[in-house]
């Protein structure tokens, strides 16, 4: 499910940004939010399935624990604040009124 929202995060890849730096936090953070939580099954499986009982296993599984949660909320939290700040930059036909009457037929 994770995947699947960074994917939708994904079609704004050719929007239109405010800021050059804006766009590219943009991908990465969408790009991130897909790729984290298979990272971080990828360490499990890792752990589990090659590792014996060892100390590498308990590095590998540390990792698939606590790594990846850190990165995914920060890959939210940029999405969240570059949604909210690139309302300080939208087209002029955003504040166009729409005269609603005229779009409804019996009217």
């Amino acid at each position: 499910m994770a995947s699947i929202f960074g994917g939708i995060h994904c079609i704004a890849w050719f929007f239109a940004f405010p800021t050059y730096p804006e766009q590219v936090l943009w991908h990465i953070s969408a790009v991130a939010i897909i790729l984290i939580p298979w990272l971080g099954l990828f360490f499990f499986f890792l752990s589990v399935t090659f590792l014996e009982n060892t100390e590498l296993q308990d590095l590998v599984m540390g990792t698939a624990i606590f790594i990846p949660p850190p990165l995914y909320i920060t890959g939210r939290i940029i999405l969240l604040v570059l949604m909210a700040t690139t309302l300080r930059n939208l087209p002029p036909d955003t504040y166009q009124a729409v005269s609603w009457i005229s779009l409804v037929p019996h009217l």
